[in-house]
């Protein structure tokens, strides 16, 4: 089956336009998956408010950003300075059920100290307690608030 059209052009001159219902459904069907991810938050969104939590802890001084690097001077592990270097390793958004936070985000990262890797042991990160207080570490997840349109750490 055709659709056909006949279409009058600005210099008054008549042209015919047939298409295929086929690729009239395929186009329609391409702009109803583009227009539906539209509402799914995207991973750049995701890696950017992972970054922002941590520039806004309020013991992170002199962030640096390095596209999926994050530099900066914090708290060192026995209670003195150091500097740091985050690397973000993957960000991965999936389904929810709660309609209020319908995606969860998670992200892992590498986190180092004095270019020496911090490795989490079990459950526990071995990042200092300073720097936990925005809820981000070596593997944390986020919360989409569909209300808000933005992730929530906490």
């Amino acid at each position: 089956m055709f659709w056909r059209a006949r279409v009058k052009s600005k210099e008054g001159s008549c042209q015919n336009y047939t298409m295929n219902i086929r690729t009239i459904a395929v186009m329609v069907a391409i702009a109803g998956l583009t227009m539906a991810a539209c509402g799914k938050p995207q991973v750049q969104g995701l890696r950017e408010s992972f970054a922002q939590q941590i520039e806004a802890n309020r013991f992170v001084r002199e962030l640096l950003r390095d596209g999926e690097e994050i530099r900066f001077s914090g708290p060192g592990a026995e209670g003195g300075a150091g500097k740091w270097r985050v690397r973000i390793d993957s960000a991965v958004i999936e389904a929810n059920d709660d309609p209020a936070q319908p995606y969860k985000g998670t992200v892992k990262s590498s986190w180092y100290l004095d270019d020496q890797i911090v490795l989490p042991s079990g459950r526990e990160s071995n990042l200092p307690i300073e720097l936990l207080s925005n809820g981000v570490s070596q593997d944390c997840w986020a919360f989409w608030d569909e209300a808000a349109k933005k992730w929530d750490w906490e």
